[in-house]
């Protein structure tokens, strides 16, 4: 039996949408510099899932490998959360949870504890779908405690061509919202949006919130001990 290997080095897992071109790249921008913590990522179909939640199976093959990884820590890293309600996505953390025996988040949970870390209770949400799309997406984080005081949406269906939205144009629907409102902070809503640079940008737009980068984070931080899933 070997007996000088390594300590192995720490972990976090991310479970991303199949057609998802941005968490990847966003998530090794958030460890550059750092050689303590691995990144593993699985992905599942964008397509398939009932209309209520998630086609669980898949979750289920991708947390299970990712656990034999040994990470500390697995998100869900989409927004689909917010459109269903925030509640199938606590389903779906328990049972993963249980699954594997490590903690489960999701952008959409990450993100209400984040805003509610800060104290944010109103904000702009600038969205990758349609009015329709995004005026639910509204109510449910209204149901959450968080109003949505104004916000623009992108109307886009296809999710690929999410990351294809130049930060320019980004940049200026947050500007265009800016005024409108007395809100609080402005939130990205679409891991496949490349709103992370704008977050971190000084002079930019206030409080930007990018949905790619926050539930990374909340990995960081669990991996730290300074944050709790939000699961009830």
């Amino acid at each position: 039996m070997t007996t000088d290997l390594a300590p192995p080095r720490r972990a976090i897992g991310l479970i991303l949408p199949s057609s998802n071109r941005v968490v990847e790249r966003v998530a090794h921008r958030m460890i550059a510099g750092r050689d303590d913590i691995d990144l593993c990522f699985a992905r599942v179909p964008y397509a398939g899932h009932p209309a209520d939640g998630y086609d669980l199976p898949v979750f289920r093959a991708a947390a299970r490998m990712l656990a034999e990884a040994r990470v500390e820590g697995i998100c869900w890293n989409a927004t689909r959360g917010a459109l269903l309600g925030f509640d199938p996505d606590r389903r779906l953390c328990a049972e993963l949870q249980d699954l594997t025996g490590v903690p489960v988040t999701t952008t959409a949970l990450a993100t209400l504890d984040t805003l509610k870390r800060h104290g944010v209770t109103r904000i702009a949400l600038l969205a990758q779908g349609d009015c329709a799309e995004t005026n639910r997406i509204a109510a449910n984080f209204a149901r959450e405690g968080i109003e949505v005081a104004v916000s623009h949406s992108l109307a886009i269906r296809e999710n690929f061509d999410a990351a294809r939205v130049s930060s320019d144009r980004l940049l200026l629907d947050l500007r265009q919202m800016d005024g409108s409102a007395d809100v609080q902070a402005r939130l990205i809503w679409s891991t496949n949006i490349e709103g992370y640079s704008l977050s971190t940008t000084a002079g930019s737009v206030a409080l930007v919130f990018d949905s790619a980068s926050i539930g990374i984070q909340t990995l960081f931080d669990i991996l730290e001990n300074k944050s709790v899933f939000i699961q009830s």
